[in-house]
């Protein structure tokens, strides 16, 4: 039996810049658009704001943080990463975070 994985990713608009972070089933590289398009729509208007500006000016990007092997899992690890992100000092949106 094949089993689940979770990927955690980030969304920012260079190397050194990171605005999101969360998680989906599908590999970001199918999900890539959507996780786009659903940011955008998102009822956060911060971060909806703020991807679709960056999607309007193509400085958008996304990267695969880590995986995991359970949603339970994933939703910690979002957790975990965004909390991290936030004692280095960058205001990171995510879920619950």
């Amino acid at each position: 039996m094949k089993s689940a994985h979770y990927y955690i990713f980030g969304v920012g608009s260079g190397p050194d810049d990171l605005h999101y972070i969360g998680w989906t089933q599908k590999s970001l590289s199918e999900e890539k658009e959507q996780i786009f398009s659903n940011l955008a729509d998102s009822s956060s208007h911060d971060i909806a704001r703020w991807v679709k500006e960056a999607l309007y000016c193509d400085k958008i990007s996304i990267f695969e943080i880590e995986t995991a092997p359970s949603m339970e899992d994933a939703k910690d690890s979002v957790m975990f990463w965004c909390q991290y992100y936030h004692s280095l000092g960058l205001d990171v949106v995510a879920v619950h975070c």
